[in-house]
Parts: C-alpha cells; sequence; structure tokens
C-alpha cells in the first residue's frame, strides 16, 4: 500500500518564515561544496562512500517550493528572513509544502549527522524518484542525479527512512569541499573522535581526501 505523507496543518506564515531561515542557515555551510559522506553498516563491514553536491538553486526544491522569480532569490531571501507568504508557491499543494518546511532544519543538518543514516532507496514509495536518502525515525532527505557530475539533494519528506530504505547505515564521517577542489579538506562530522585513526578504509576512498589538511 502506498505511504502518504503525514497528515499536518498548514504553519503561520511567522513559523514558516523561521523555519526557512533556520534551515537557510544550516544550508549555507555548505553552500557551493561538494559532500563525502563514509558509511558502513556496522565497524566490523565494508566502508562506503556516497557524494553529493549542494547549491544555492537546489533549496528550493527541499522546501517544495517553486519561487516565480528564481531559485538562488527564493535561497537568498529565506536566509535574510526576508520571506513572506506570497513567495511561498508550492510544487504541489501549500499542506504538503508545509509539511517539508516543518521538518527542514532538522532534514538538512549534516553537522547533525549522528542523529542520521544513509541508505539507497529500494522501496516502492510515493511517486518521488530519488535514488538514496539520508535520514532517521521522523525525516529523509532524498538524492538524485540529473543534470550535474555528483548527485543533489531534491526532496524532503517527514517520513521515517526505512519506509524508504530498507537496510539504511551508519554515517562515520562527513567531509567537504568546494566545488572544483580536488579532495576534501574540512570535517563536517565524525561518528568518534580521531575517527581515521580507528576505521580501515579503501584507497578509492582514501584518495578522495587531503590528507595535508
Amino acid at each position: 500500500m502506498a505511504i502518504r505523507l503525514q497528515e499536518v496543518k498548514i504553519l503561520p506564515e511567522h513559523i514558516m518564515r523561521l523555519q526557512l531561515k533556520n534551515a537557510a542557515e544550516k544550508y549555507s555551510k555548505y553552500v557551493g561544496c561538494d559532500i563525502l559522506i563514509i558509511y558502513s553498516k556496522s565497524k566490523n563491514t565494508p566502508y562506503e562512500n556516497y557524494e553529493f553536491m549542494a547549491e544555492e538553486e537546489h533549496f528550493q526544491h527541499l522546501a517544495g517550493v517553486k519561487y516565480p522569480q528564481g531559485a538562488k532569490l527564493f535561497y537568498e531571501k529565506c536566509l535574510n528572513g526576508d520571506i513572506s507568504l506570497r513567495d511561498i508557491v508550492p510544487v504541489e499543494n501549500m499542506k504538503t509544502t508545509s509539511s517539508k518546511i516543518e521538518v527542514l532544519p532538522q532534514a538538512i543538518d549534516m553537522y547533525a549527522a549522528k542523529m542520521y543514516k544513509i541508505g539507497e532507496k529500494d522501496l516502492e514509495t510515493l511517486k518521488n524518484r530519488f535514488t538514496m536518502g539520508i535520514g532517521n525515525s521522523s525525516t529523509i532527505m532524498g538524492f538524485d542525479r540529473r543534470d550535474q557530475i555528483l548527485p543533489i539533494p531534491i526532496t524532503v519528506m517527514n517520513r521515517k527512512i526505512t519506509d524508504f530504505c530498507s537496510e539504511p547505515c551508519s554515517i562515520f564521517v562527513v567531509m567537504k569541499k568546494k566545488i572544483g577542489i580536488e579532495r576534501y579538506n574540512e570535517l563536517v562530522y565524525e561518528k568518534t573522535k580521531d575517527i581515521f585513526s580507528k576505521i580501515d578504509l579503501d584507497d578509492s576512498i582514501k584518495n578522495k581526501i587531503d590528507w595535508s589538511r
């Protein structure tokens, strides 16, 4: 049976503005960056990696909005707290958009990756066509490869990750680098302190990291 988004009331305008500003501030920490996620089912199984890129124009998709004056301006207005209800033009309907905005700050916070798992979307649910998800028991952010070199974030939902991914894995490391830089040089999150001295990575992952950072 298809899974529906949880029923929610439409948020008041001031709450939407606050949530969008909060989310935009979190998103700004890795706008213009590629993100590397190192994950595994457990510390005793091989480590895998997933990369995605985050740009200003992707933010409105996560909010379920199609702003008439452009995605970049929408992100800037959210970041400045200068958004109004008339700016929030839903892709589907206002209830769906409101449900996304309600969980958006939580769903996109890669600096709080301890609360999340990552998994391949292998369960047929809804009409969403993302291929990887990062989430927990209350929210998920979906990724897919479009026209860009790397996958991009395309959706946020107030659903648990296991609605979409049958085998979500623990996140051990999150790193970032500016788009165009060859290797990842900034640590965003590590599951435990000095994580790289405790895990055995394949050379294909090691070669993506700037060890001189």
